[in-house]
Order: structure tokens, then sequence, then C-alpha cells
């Protein structure tokens, strides 16, 4: 399983700067996670009345006891994704849509090393990109690229993956545009449509010098969401990969897109 590592330092200084529930959710670790492993290393925590009322008064923040003997470091799980849940005995709507889409041999599932056929839109994204380098004042058309916040090293990554996802879309008889509102959607026959999302998950990190500072990193793991309204679900990289997941993925939004 995913697990994210805390020093004790970091975790007292989470702690005591942002709510629990913020955490676990920038994270995606749960709340009573980052609680145990504050009460394992002997970490103080704010009462929830430490959070009521302007930042500027909040200045009773305890020391970090010196006495602890533990070890200096904890790993929290990370919350388990829907694509990384146990397979049931039984059969669902969602599995066995997936299986018949994995089982279509011309079904363009396989992720190559290298672009192949691009479509147009990635042609203009990985075109963006490298003008971008040139000039970084240039700005992006958003109904003409799509809408990737990944690091520059995860950029052919995410290019080879939405060129053969968009694919899948179309062979599954769907349609891929750009939103109104700049969002890469799909749009099915029944004229439901479905947001979807790719991005790269960042963390926290803390550097120490003359003065503590924070900033947030990427972390080479995808996160794809797709939501419909209020109804949102997301895959990210773990033991299985995004690229490995596209049945599933295609399934799950085929199935959304069928709700009334």
């Amino acid at each position: 399983m995913d697990k994210i590592t805390f020093t004790r330092s970091e975790l007292y200084t989470l702690v005591w700067k942002f709510p629990i529930p913020q955490i676990a959710k920038h994270y995606e670790v749960s709340s009573m996670g980052i609680k145990n492993a504050c009460e394992k290393m002997n970490i103080p925590l704010p009462k929830s009345r430490y959070w009521i009322g302007p930042a500027y008064k909040r200045n009773n923040v305890p020391q970090l006891p010196p006495d602890f003997k533990g070890n200096n470091e904890i790993a929290i799980l990370k919350k388990t994704y829907e694509m990384q849940l146990r397979v049931p005995s039984k059969s669902t709507p969602l599995l066995d849509l997936a299986q018949s889409i994995k089982n279509d041999v011309q079904a363009p599932l396989t992720i190559s090393d290298k672009l192949e056929n691009p479509l147009e839109i990635i042609l203009a994204t990985k075109q963006y990109w490298e003008n971008k380098i040139l000039n970084k004042d240039i700005q992006p058309d958003v109904l003409e690229i799509l809408n990737l916040n990944v690091s520059e090293e995860s950029r052919n990554r995410a290019l080879l993956f939405m060129n053969t996802f968009i694919k899948l879309i179309q062979y599954r008889g769907h349609e891929f545009r750009k939103g109104l509102d700049g969002l890469e959607t799909i749009v099915f026959k029944n004229e439901n449509e479905i947001k979807i999302d790719l991005r790269e998950a960042q963390k926290r990190v803390t550097k120490s010098g003359l003065r503590e500072t924070s900033g947030y990193i990427f972390t080479g793991d995808f996160i794809f969401r797709i939501s419909r309204g209020s109804n949102k679900r997301e895959w990210r990289d773990g033991k299985i990969s995004l690229e490995n997941n596209l049945a599933l993925i295609m399934a799950k939004i085929e199935l959304m897109a069928a709700e009334d």
C-alpha cells in the first residue's frame, strides 16, 4: 500500500499550522491516521477551539516535547482509491463492462513509449509547451490545448496517456471536446457530459535554513478524475498505474453517463 512519510518536526509544524482535516485532504490520508501518528510520536495537538478566531491570536503553541526517544519518522497509509480496491468475488456491472472492454482486441488500450499518430490537440499541447520554454509570457488558448497540471518531467507521459485515452473514447463511440470552461469533456449520445481531469499529485515539503520555508513539489504520481455534477471519482497511480486501468476508467465513465 502507498504511504507518506513525515519527520516528527514536520508533522508537529503541520498540525499547528493547519487543521487536521485540511492536512488529511491534501496528503490523501485519514484524519485518524494523522492523530494516531501524533500520539505515537508524542506530538501535542491543538484543541478544536484553537482554530476559532483570527490567526494572529493563535500564539499559544506548546513546544515539541524533547524527551521523545522513538523513531524520528513515521509513515501513514494513504487512502485507497477505487482502482486499488479488492476485486469482489461476485461480478458487478462495472467489472463486467471493464472486462468486456479488455476483451475487445481492437480497443486502443496499450500505451506505447512514443507518440504514434498523435491527435491534433496532443500536437497543439506539445507545441505550446515547447513555445513556453522560449517565451514564458505566451498565453495558452484553453480551447485548443489540454489542461494538464503536470511537471516538465511528466509531460511526455501525460501526452502518451491522453493520446491513447482520447482514441479509446472515440473508439467507444463517444465525442471528446473542450468545454467552454476550458475543461476536457466527453459527450455521449444521450447528451450527457462527463468532465475529465489529469494532474500530477504534489506534496508539501519544508526546507530548513536561516528561515524555515515550505512549498510544494510534484511527486510523479498521476491522478485522473471524472465528474458529472457532484458525482466524482478518482484514480491514482499505485500498485496499478493509470495506464493499466484504461478499461476500468472507461467502464466507470460509461456507467456514470448512463445514470439518470
